[in-house]
């Protein structure tokens, strides 16, 4: 008779557990059916929304010395042969 208690115990705290999941369910798809999904962004809303800022123009001047000076680098940090 001592094992019946402990089953009837777990059996309606599973039915209370279930009963209450399927309140709390039925509720949060009644919200979300409520609200309106916002329509996703066409392509131009999202290159208008994006984070980044319009790429500046290239400097050619500028990038000929930087290739200039990695070149240089490069030189430099080869061994160089010893003279015989």
């Amino acid at each position: 008779m001592d094992e019946k208690k402990p089953r009837d115990l777990r059996r309606h705290a599973a039915e209370n557990f279930f009963n209450s999941f399927e309140k709390q369910l039925l509720e949060t798809f009644q919200e979300s059916e409520s609200q309106p999904t916002p329509p996703p962004p066409t392509p131009s809303q999202k290159r208008q929304t994006s984070k980044n800022p319009p790429p500046e123009p290239i400097d050619l001047s500028a990038l000929e010395e930087a290739i200039a000076d990695i070149d240089q680098y490069l030189e430099n940090k080869s061994p160089q042969p010893p003279d015989s």
